[in-house]
């Protein structure tokens, strides 16, 4: 195998694959990244961890036809340290080494047969569904932090993902809290529901890629455990959680008696100037509403305590609630509007908190309770 490629495009190809490569290696060829000519001028790089797999395709001159596969680690490396200019790289399977040029720079590398590399299943050739590119980034971004992080194989560590003709909607919850986001989709034409328990893993890792991308859509599929996605420039495939997603529809109140809006930004800046002395073991932030303000306290033992105040339309009687301050601030920073709507039943009973204009996105935070 022979080619050559421009050094950002192969630099910008390596760290999008490698992302699927295994952390903890059983087997070494799930370390590498396989290297593969499409006719004449394509490349497909292609990495998985066997429960999560990138592909994508990138423009290359290619002088051989053939495969390799290379550490992604080690490739991406080199790459990054190589001027931007055209690099060659010459795999012969006989010794299975790959040599890789780029003006004064040479490596060789050894690789392993490409033949050991797993078949990334195309499950979406036989059917998938179009949602815009942009809702379902916003519906990730809203839902994919309130999902439990040491439940990695349980549904909690997962977000809910329902598409219906015209609406999308996704959710999250560690137990602790919830997060749930609902997009409208103008112009759908989806014929029948579509489910399923996606890893945060995976959606943290497709964010990344989804980032930046011109496309303005994207393709989603499913099968036999699997969810696919794809845009113009990746290919993406995962395995599916399986089991009940909790029924978090239960868990939303539909009434409240407590309502209060303070600025959005003015809010975090309080929070994390509070929290600089909450205890770190319990991230404990008492507050306090009272008209026209809310109260901040943290303090931890042997170290000392803060206090902090903001201004809030609340006309109210006087009501203490505490939280995990950052339950709270991840909430805030996905909220879009200047202003964020604290709808509240006591300071035992779980806090909404949306957007001002309510445009979909809700995160209910339990409170904690303090002696």
């Amino acid at each position: 195998m022979k080619f050559s490629i421009q050094q950002d495009q192969f630099q910008q190809a390596i760290a999008g694959v490698q992302r699927a490569t295994a952390t903890r290696v059983i087997q070494p060829i799930l370390a590498h990244v396989l290297i593969e000519s499409i006719d004449n001028d394509k490349l497909r790089l292609s990495a998985t961890d066997l429960d999560f797999a990138i592909e994508t395709i990138l423009p290359a001159m290619i002088l051989e036809p053939g495969k390799t596969t290379i550490n992604a680690k080690k490739m991406l490396e080199m790459v990054s340290k190589l001027p931007k200019e055209t690099i060659m790289v010459e795999a012969d399977p006989a010794t299975q080494t790959a040599r890789i040029q780029c003006g004064s720079s040479l490596f060789d590398v050894r690789t392993l047969p490409a033949d050991e590399f797993p078949l990334i299943k195309q499950i979406d050739k036989e059917q998938s569904v179009e949602v815009y590119l942009d809702a379902f980034i916003r519906g990730v971004q809203h839902t994919v932090f309130a999902a439990a992080s040491y439940e990695a194989n349980n549904v909690l560590g997962g977000v809910f993902f329902k598409l219906t003709n015209g609406e999308l909607e996704m959710a999250a919850t560690d137990g602790s809290r919830l997060a749930r986001c609902v997009e409208t989709l103008e112009g759908s034409t989806i014929s029948e529901t579509v489910s399923a328990i996606i890893p945060a893993k995976t959606l943290q890792e497709l964010i990344k890629l989804l980032s930046g991308l011109t496309d303005k859509t994207l393709r989603i599929a499913i099968k036999d455990g699997q969810i696919a996605f794809r845009t113009e420039s990746f290919y993406v495939l995962s395995r599916l959680l399986d089991g009940q997603y909790p029924q978090y529809e239960q868990l939303i109140p539909k009434e409240y008696q407590i309502i209060a809006y303070a600025n959005r930004q003015a809010l975090i800046n309080s929070l994390e100037r509070t929290a600089v002395m909450a205890n770190e073991r319990t991230n404990i932030v008492k507050m306090t509403f009272d008209k026209g303000n809310l109260s901040l306290m943290a303090q931890t033992p042997d170290v000392g305590d803060s206090k902090d105040k903001v201004d809030i339309q609340y006309e109210g009687d006087e009501m203490n609630i505490a939280f995990n301050y950052k339950f709270v601030l991840d909430a805030l920073k996905v909220i879009e509007s200047d202003d964020v709507r604290m709808e509240l039943n006591g300071g035992l009973s779980p806090t909404l908190f949306k957007s001002r204009d309510e445009n979909g996105f809700l995160c209910l935070v339990m409170p904690v309770q303090v002696k």
